[in-house]
């Protein structure tokens, strides 16, 4: 099926090439598209994944069907995911809050695209503000969230907000950007519901520093929901074309799962200044971008190549291997590295939904605590959910377990 994607989502011109695809298979029947096909503009230099409109739909499903329950159900409360208070949470809050906050102030009205739960409507009225909303695109988010009866929450998306228009004197849209098939549209939305004069506040990972903050190989791309790759020039070109004027861009860090796995960020805060702003067009590409993701995969080729050597032996070594972690490092990793040839003798997760709804190549996914017990002393313990390592390891010798544990990184 030809991909959706046969022109830039931002200028719209036909004129793309392949960067690079990542196969990461469908070996958990997941909705999520299996094959990733990095794009280039040569028109404006914006990077992006090529998707078909059957994988579109597939990633719509996924956030419903397999996101939100696998989040709500996560057996490990530590990490920043929707409905956490933890401290990683609370700390890329203080670094929302500390770029925005001296553009608004607690007399106006707020409105939190893609606000899952209502952590940072909570945050904001925290800090005295009272007039508050929410639109997320996850059915079971919303209805969590209105069982708190304290915001207005609305079930839509950033494309085609449920809001009349100039009704908001702010909207924050965080991580969610990245997540959007037409970003022209979410900010032509923005600036419909907007007041004049209006901010919007826009968080982003940042692509252009994939490459300085390494947790797992090519992981910034396996994060498939993530459609676009975003650097402050073309956000920046993005706000500028729909009649905004960028006020402050700053680049933090933000600690996701552990302090293990650190995404570099970007926070963009927009003033809308109407359509008299709108830029005109920039034949040249921006081309730094590309050369910062073409560094990028070539240092995560090496680190992959390393991989294949450890699996290799482990292979030759024919003990039995537990997983511990059946995310999407352990289906890259199977896919791309040879662990299939290894001789698996049970998956391991901790949440459970995984464990009652997923499996691999009809291997059935388990708790720790049903394998580890009676494992052979000879076996080995992989752990590839990487951001838990060090809480793993002490779980499964509490378990008893006698093996070997084998750490990828």
């Amino acid at each position: 099926m030809k991909p959706l994607f046969d022109h830039c989502p931002l200028c719209q011109s036909a004129q793309i090439e392949t960067i690079h695809e990542l196969d990461c298979g469908n070996l958990d029947k997941s909705r999520l598209y299996p094959v990733i096909r990095i794009k280039f503009c040569l028109r404006c230099g914006h990077i992006f994944n090529a998707l078909t409109a059957e994988e579109l739909t597939g990633l719509a499903y996924y956030y419903n069907d397999e996101y939100a329950p696998a989040n709500l159900n996560t057996a490990n409360k530590t990490g920043d995911f929707p409905g956490s208070t933890d401290s990683l949470t609370t700390r890329r809050y203080d670094q929302l809050y500390g770029t925005l906050s001296h553009h608004i102030n607690v007399q106006q009205e707020v409105l939190d695209v893609g606000c899952a739960l209502g952590g940072f409507l909570d945050y904001l009225n925290d800090h005295g503000f009272q007039r508050l909303a929410g639109v997320d695109m996850t059915q079971t988010y919303v209805e969590e969230a209105r069982r708190k009866n304290k915001y207005r929450i609305e079930l839509g998306n950033a494309e085609s907000l449920p809001f009349p228009d100039h009704t908001f004197d702010v909207i924050v849209m965080e991580q969610v950007l990245e997540h959007l098939f037409n970003p022209v549209q979410a900010f032509q939305e923005a600036a419909r519901v907007l007041k004049a004069g209006g901010i919007f506040c826009v968080g982003v990972p940042d692509a252009s520093r994939y490459s300085d903050f390494y947790f797992f190989d090519f992981y910034w791309l396996l994060l498939r929901e993530h459609i676009q790759h975003f650097d402050a020039t073309h956000l920046e070109l993005l706000g500028k074309r729909e009649g905004f004027e960028l006020l402050e861009c700053r680049q933090t860090i933000h600690a996701v799962m552990s302090e293990k796995m650190v995404m570099p960020n970007l926070y963009a805060v927009f003033l809308l200044r109407g359509s008299g702003l709108k830029a005109s067009e920039n034949n040249a590409p921006h081309l730094i971008l590309k050369q910062q993701m073409e560094d990028y995969i070539y240092q995560e080729k090496i680190k992959q190549s390393l991989k294949i050597r450890k699996i290799t032996k482990l292979i030759e070594s024919r003990k039995p291997v537990f997983v511990w972690g059946i995310g999407r490092e352990f289906l890259y990793i199977y896919e791309s590295t040879g662990l299939k040839s290894c001789h698996i003798a049970g998956l391991i997760d901790a949440n459970s939904y995984k464990q009652k709804s997923c499996s691999v190549n009809e291997m059935k996914i388990c708790d720790a605590g049903d394998l580890l017990p009676e494992a052979p002393g000879n076996s080995v313990l992989m752990i590839t959910a990487i951001a838990h390592t060090n809480a793993i390891k002490a779980a499964a010798r509490s378990l008893g377990y006698k093996g070997e544990i084998f750490e990828l990184l």
